[in-house]
């Protein structure tokens, strides 16, 4: 007996329905009989036997229609299960012809049901592997155990992919057949192939690579390749795989860390974040120390001991080069900060990137208070030419200001504002701003310029108190002994005047030579000016120039009480050069002096209506003519500055003044 849940065999069901048309035909048959040949008894027994027949047919009848829906259930979960599952499924005979198969065998061979159906399934195989299954299909009718393969499949379009088959042989009443199950491995192939592929790229990038690659676990290295053998100057593999990850490297790093636990404590990190990069000084071959960059990837984590992929890349010269740069930094801020200057640095937004401790000298701000902020909030007097002077600087002007004054600090500064530039750059990309106090530097220099006009003038004093010494030695004796002897020789000859013409012509020529004499004795040493004072030594002056034909005005201011005699001379010789130089030069027709002394001040010019000179040579020039420049002497001698106006055609003012 089937358990319940067994669907009933289509015979057993054919077998029941036709055991129950027989029994209703009998009971047909014996309904149909005639009554009268039946007595009551047999008619009583008749009905009553007709009845429970019937029961049994209507019981009958309800097992019949519960076994139907039970097969249809049955059919309709063998379709499901059989057509629609996502395998294929072909039943094959023993010569590879398709007797059956489902919807999805058809999906994969690219082609309906119905024209599959008795052709061979080796045709759907590429031709390169059809013998491979024929040997699986040999294998499957020999065998009670299920068979595998793997083969490349194509379509009914020539589409080729990749199946695993499943066979599995079954005896029918019709013969031996195969049952078997194809599974669509394209996309394991694929990835199968990219795999390999990027294994294979892996490899070659470890091996190849010119960055110097280990592999860790466990402490230990278990691969590494070419490059890493070079950077540590090892000659094969053996010197390094199977060794702990320490092993070389000193036992302590500069810092005084121990490497195996900075080694430790690395690999922690990495298996917790998924990488970590360290610097740790290793050993070379040679027993050099160097420097190396440590990148660390954990790149197998399901076993208990994972794998660490290593980068290591030689940082020596990188390190050595940071140091330098290290030291030369401390130079700098180190000369910054000693030296006398103020050294200020902006940038393309003016804002303060250098400050050092003279600037904080010169502005009381310190330099964490600075940096980084606008020079115009940090310095609150930086004013609309100020930041103009920076603006051109960056530009690219540079910009020098000599002997400027600071309203927040006295002194006199100089101020240097230079362009920056990085390497390879036109434009500049900020301002260094230098300022050195030079109060001290500009007293000492005008100290010495006072002292060096001081002996200048004692020296110019030297040369004119000698240059007067030996004109009045000179007048003397011209006065003293020339003048003498000329007038002894007159007298002698108007004694005897034998000769009355000759007489007279020679008292005549003698007189011309006796003026001449005291005129160059006066103009050489002034008696009167020694003896009556500046005024009265003017007026004779402009007295004897007058015969000279030039018409001189002079006025006269202050001038009632002597001066020091180095004023008067001074003035005197001046007034004297500069009209000299008008009757020689001017060709005026009529000039002015004016001498005035007030309040201790005497103002002294001399105007004509001459020539004049040509402006330009009045501007950045020598002046002209050693009158000239005797005569700037001579005033600067006295302390006093001399100016000229002259103006071509319109004359020339020559003036200076004194304080006596």
């Amino acid at each position: 007996m089937l358990p319940p849940d067994t669907p009933a065999p289509l015979t057993d069901l054919h077998a029941s329905l036709l055991e129950l048309r027989t029994r209703a035909e009998q009971r047909r048959a014996l309904v149909t009989q005639p009554t009268e040949l039946h007595s009551p008894e047999e008619m009583q027994r008749l009905v009553q036997e007709l009845q429970v027949h019937q029961i049994e047919l209507e019981m009958q009848y309800e097992e019949l229609l519960l076994t139907q829906t039970e097969a249809q259930a049955a059919r309709s979960e063998y379709v499901d299960l059989y057509d629609y599952a996502p395998v294929g499924y072909f039943t094959l005979t023993d010569t590879g012809l398709i007797e059956q198969l489902n919807f999805c065998g058809a999906r994969l061979l690219g082609t309906v049901r119905q024209q599959l159906v008795r052709r061979r399934f080796a045709l759907f195989v590429v031709s390169a592997q059809r013998l491979n299954f024929g040997q699986f299909l040999a294998r499957v009718f020999s065998s009670d155990s299920t068979q595998s393969i793997e083969l490349k499949l194509q379509q009914e379009d020539g589409t080729t992919f990749f199946g695993q088959l499943e066979g599995l042989r079954v005896d029918t009443p019709a013969g031996p057949q195969c049952r078997l199950a194809v599974l669509d491995t394209t996309a394991r192939q694929q990835a199968t192939a990219a795999l390999a592929a990027s294994e294979a790229r892996f490899r070659k990038l470890f091996t190849e690579s010119c960055s110097a690659v280990v592999l860790v676990q466990g402490y230990h290295f278990v691969d590494c390749n070419a490059a890493a053998l070079r950077l540590l100057g090892a000659a094969d593999r053996q010197q390094l795989v199977g060794q702990v990850a320490w092993a070389h490297s000193p036992e302590y790093q500069p810092d005084g860390r121990r490497t195996i636990d900075l080694f430790h404590d690395t690999m922690a990190e990495a298996l917790r974040t998924g990488s970590q990069r360290c610097e740790v000084v290793m050993r070379h071959a040679s027993g050099k120390e160097i420097w190396v960059e440590a990148v660390l990837t954990p790149i197998e984590l399901g076993g208990s001991t994972p794998v660490v992929h290593t980068v290591w890349r030689d940082i020596t010269a990188a390190r050595q080069a940071q140091q330098q740069l290290r030291q030369s930094k401390e130079f700098t801020e180190s000369l910054l900060d000693n030296t006398v200057d103020g050294i200020i640095a902006v940038d393309q937004a003016q804002c303060i990137t250098a400050w050092n401790a003279q600037a904080t000298t010169y502005f009381g701000r310190e330099a964490a208070e600075v940096l980084g902020r606008p020079l115009a909030e940090v310095l609150p007097y930086f004013n609309n030419e100020s930041q103009q002077l920076v603006a051109r600087a960056l530009a690219g002007e540079r910009i020098d200001l000599f002997g400027r004054e600071f309203q927040q600090r006295p002194g006199r500064y100089d101020v240097h504002i230079v362009p920056l530039y990085h390497s390879g750059e036109s434009q500049p990309s900020g301002v260094l701003t230098v300022v050195r106090d030079v109060t001290e530097r500009d007293r000492l220099a005008e100290e010495a310029t006072q002292q060096r006009l001081r002996r200048q003038q004692e020296v110019l004093a030297a040369i004119l108190d000698t240059q007067e010494t030996e004109r009045k030695r000179i007048a003397e004796a011209l006065h003293n002994g020339l003048g003498q002897l000329l007038y002894a020789t007159k007298l002698s000859l108007a004694g005897r005047a034998g000769v009355p013409g000759l007489a007279r012509e020679s008292l005549k020529l003698l007189d011309e030579a006796i003026r001449a004499t005291r005129t160059i004795s006066f103009e050489l040493t002034p008696g009167v000016l020694e003896d009556f004072g500046l005024q009265t030594a003017l007026q004779e002056l402009v007295k004897r120039i007058a015969p000279a034909g030039l018409p001189v005005r002079l006025h006269l201011l202050g001038l009632g009480h002597r001066l020091n005699s180095q004023a008067e001379i001074g003035v005197y010789r001046t007034v004297q050069e500069l009209l000299n130089n008008v009757m020689k030069h001017a060709h005026a027709t009529e000039a002015v002096v004016h001498v005035a002394y007030e309040n201790g001040r005497l103002d002294v010019s001399v105007e004509d209506n001459g020539r004049g000179f040509e402006p330009a040579l009045l501007v950045g020039q020598p002046l002209p003519g050693i009158g000239l420049a005797g005569v700037r002497n001579r005033v600067a001698l006295l302390g006093g500055r001399l100016a000229i106006s002259s103006r071509l055609g319109q004359g020339t003012i020559v003036s200076f003044e004194l304080e006596v």
